[in-house]
């Protein structure tokens, strides 16, 4: 990587790196491709920073309330869902579990059934 294009990025270009290596169907990563993929990711996340800007009660500052609201209603972002999700109270998400399993125990009866 050049270090004209280190200074151009915000997020670290060496961590991108490390996690395009990651993946085991990557082979050679050139420094521009990189690069690319950083400020893409710059891109993204700036973009998401707006739109829960957009929908925060405080203009200057974001919660993860707000991403986590933002995720829940833009359908794009749908594949950070499981990331990103609502906060809820304890009780709340045991009665989650409870119907959940519920749920479960009337598919495996009617399997049984059948």
């Amino acid at each position: 990587m050049t270090e004209k294009q280190s200074k151009l990025a915000i997020l670290p270009l060496s961590r991108i790196r490390m996690i395009m290596k990651s993946s085991p169907d990557v082979g050679n990563i050139s420094p521009d491709s990189c690069f690319l993929v950083t400020k893409a990711t710059e891109g993204f996340i700036a973009n998401l920073v707006r739109q829960a800007l957009k929908t925060s009660s405080n203009k200057s500052r974001i919660d993860y309330s707000d991403l986590a609201d933002v995720v829940q209603t833009i359908e794009h972002l749908d594949f950070l869902k499981d990331i990103i999700p609502p906060k809820i109270k304890g009780h709340k998400y045991l009665e989650i579990l409870k119907q959940i399993e519920e749920r479960e125990r009337k598919i495996d009866l009617e399997d049984q059934d059948l």
